[in-house]
Parts: structure tokens; C-alpha cells; sequence
């Protein structure tokens, strides 16, 4: 499993494990997954990618969760 950032349309951004298999209708399982509600270290969402500044995020746990390849505009690895 990765460890991802996806943002998709809408502006939601979701942090969690990918499962690298897209389901039969085109989804993609995150494992342990939370939306990225706000950050304010002036680093962007990109910051989200290391593990050091993790803590200057804040994120909502909303577990396993299906998002359809479609709605994702890019992703962002993670090292955490």
C-alpha cells in the first residue's frame, strides 16, 4: 500500500493508504483515510509529503472510503 494525498474536485483532500487496484467501476479504496481540514505553515499542501511537518496539519479520521478515479485531479505521496 502507498501512502497518499488525493485531491480531488470540489477541494476535498484526503489523506490515507491507496490500495493499488482500481475496483471494477473505476474506484479507488483509501484505508484509514482523513480530510485535510486546514493547514497554516505557509507550506502549501505539498508540505503534506513530509513527515516533519505532519503536526501542522489538521486532519478528520473518516476510515475506509471509495473515490472515483474521475474526481481526483492529482495525488501527492507521502512519506508518513
Amino acid at each position: 500500500m502507498k501512502n497518499l494525498t488525493v485531491v480531488c474536485e470540489y477541494g476535498w483532500i484526503v489523506k490515507g493508504q491507496f490500495d493499488e487496484e482500481l475496483s471494477n467501476d473505476n474506484k479507488m479504496v483509501m484505508h484509514e483515510a482523513s480530510v485535510v481540514r486546514r493547514w497554516t505553515n505557509g507550506k502549501g499542501i505539498g508540505g503534506i509529503a513530509k513527515a516533519e511537518n505532519k503536526q501542522e496539519y489538521t486532519l478528520d479520521a473518516i476510515g475506509d472510503v471509495e473515490i472515483y478515479q474521475s474526481k481526483i485531479l492529482f495525488t501527492i505521496p507521502c512519506e508518513w
